[in-house]
């Protein structure tokens, strides 16, 4: 992380853990609270952001990600998968382009393997990559008025998911912000430290400061998969939805796993989808846990993608399970420890075209 920034973050009373993720600004259970109540900003810079330039950079990131790269462009954005030849999902990727250069977001626990990956099948093309997680901070910022707030506080309208936009407040001129899918209104932002310290303080006199783990719970809300190293290469991009979220243009060409994936959407039929769960009380899981649950003695396996304590009680969790047994399921099913489990509706349709 860069270390002004995380200078200027300890002043404002964060607390970080090992993996560069803030633990806590001092008030853990306002922090939660606020979470899906808002509005809240956040530090996201233990994410990975990688930076793809050069004559080749559009050709070859279109042979390597799931969706069409030429939708991308400076006021547009995408959520896209880079799977393996089998189909399964190594990373989950939020693309933007800005000033002739394409700009890659994923989780921080891939940033070295898709680093790469993506350096050892550029081979001679004329492409530059620029690991930039250190220099170019992240933040987050989401709420119920949070595009009200961008435009009110930093001069900048940005109204549809995946839009992009540099802010046009002259003190952060160079600041790209990109709107991301929620129930919520919410945004990432990226910049150097001097600028984005300006956002911060803006954006904070109308908001909460709320901490890494706690910021999940909007992805989990809002069904949005996140891949990390434990569950890397374990799903098939339509098992995380990615259909359902337009990660997946099924007509651009080829890219790995496009044969698989392909196969699945026009021949076949999706068995396995990631479902979102809420349960009773707080256990022990995290990605790449199987969690076990029982229905009138019968038993089902969730493979979890994301959880996190939710902001009453118990945990929320995205997890991927085989769909066709969960049929006969008629209330909650039960953990091993016999807590409740309801699976709830997800803020899109998951069923089959």
């Amino acid at each position: 992380m860069n270390s002004q920034w995380q200078t200027f973050l300890s002043e404002q009373g964060a607390v970080f853990d090992d993996h560069q993720k803030i633990k806590t600004f001092g008030n853990p259970e306002l922090e939660r609270f606020l979470i899906k109540n808002g509005p809240v900003i956040c530090n996201l810079s233990h994410q990975a952001l990688l930076k793809v330039t050069g004559e080749e950079a559009f050709d070859f990131l279109q042979g390597q990600f799931s969706n069409d790269l030429k939708d991308v462009s400076d006021s547009q954005g995408q959520l896209t998968a880079y799977c393996d030849p089998k189909g399964n999902v190594l990373a989950l990727i939020n693309v933007f382009k800005q000033d002739n250069a394409i700009y890659l977001s994923f989780d921080g626990s891939l940033r070295e393997t898709i680093f790469k990956r993506l350096t050892m099948f550029k081979m001679r093309a004329q492409v530059d990559l620029e690991d930039i997680s250190d220099s170019m901070v992240h933040i987050g910022y989401a709420g119920d008025f949070a595009d009200l707030d961008i435009q009110r506080l930093l001069s900048t309208k940005i109204k549809d998911i995946y839009e992009v936009s540099k802010l046009e407040d002259k003190d952060a001129t160079e600041v790209i912000a990109i709107k991301l899918p929620g129930p919520y209104h919410r945004f990432s932002l990226f910049g150097d430290a001097e600028q984005m310290q300006f956002v911060w303080k803006k954006l904070r006199n109308n908001s909460e400061p709320t901490n890494s783990y706690d910021w999940d719970l909007l992805n989990i809300v809002s069904g949005q998969p996140e891949i990390q190293t434990a569950t890397s290469n374990k799903f098939i991009a339509q098992f995380l939805n990615l259909d359902k979220l337009n990660g997946i243009n099924f007509k651009k060409g080829c890219f790995p796993g496009q044969e698989v994936i392909a196969r699945m959407h026009y021949r076949g039929k999706v068995t396995k989808r990631m479902l979102r769960l809420h349960i009773s009380e707080v256990i022990d899981i995290k990605p790449g846990d199987e969690l076990k649950l029982s229905y009138q003695e019968r038993s089902y396996t969730f493979n979890v993608i994301l959880a996190a304590e939710d902001i009453y009680d118990g945990m929320a969790a995205l997890a991927v399970t085989t769909v066709k047994p969960l049929e006969k399921v008629v209330g909650s099913l039960t953990t091993e420890s016999g807590a409740e489990v309801m699976i709830e509706p997800m803020p899109y349709d998951l069923t089959e075209e």
